[in-house]
């Protein structure tokens, strides 16, 4: 899932499954999730940066100095980005996506009704009540083959070990 603006501005379904009983699904768009991720981060003290870290992920960092030349702190210049809110969501869940456009949600939607988990089942029944909720218009300016490439890509990438 790319960062462009397009994707944090254009609203999408946040699906997280955490256990059999525990489940969420949210219309929201991608700033929005990641100020979710960020309050989560507050309020369970599991920082994002340390929980990339694991993953290999790079950060910018920036030395600050006082006026005699002594080291301050050390300053992370990068904020997260949607693909990384969603893999911080998902860290205790067993799925968790955020979909847009409308094709990759109901191919999502079918994923989690061919589940034999009940979970599952019920999150695909919120799922379906949002769909009619997205633009009729294609979120993405890709061919076909692009598009099933990107959903593809997305499924298999989002949602969590």
């Amino acid at each position: 899932m790319s960062s462009n603006r397009e994707n944090l501005e254009n609203p999408g379904i946040f699906v997280r499954i955490r256990s059999r009983d525990e489940f969420e699904v949210l219309w929201l768009d991608g700033h929005e999730l990641i100020r979710l991720a960020e309050t989560e981060e507050r309020s369970d003290g599991d920082a994002i940066l340390e929980h990339l870290e694991k993953k290999h992920v790079d950060n910018y960092h920036r030395e600050i100095y006082d006026p005699w030349g002594r080291l301050e702190e050390v300053a992370v210049l990068r904020r997260i980005t949607l693909y990384e809110a969603v893999h911080y969501l998902g860290r205790n869940a067993k799925v968790c996506a955020f979909l847009r456009p409308r094709e990759q949600a109901i191919r999502f939607l079918r994923g989690l009704e061919r589940s034999k988990d009940p979970t599952e089942h019920r999150a695909a029944s919120v799922l379906g009540q949002y769909l009619q909720r997205f633009d009729d218009h294609p979120m993405e300016k890709l061919s076909r083959s692009g598009i099933y490439r990107l959903l593809e890509e997305q499924l298999l990438s989002i949602t969590t070990e």
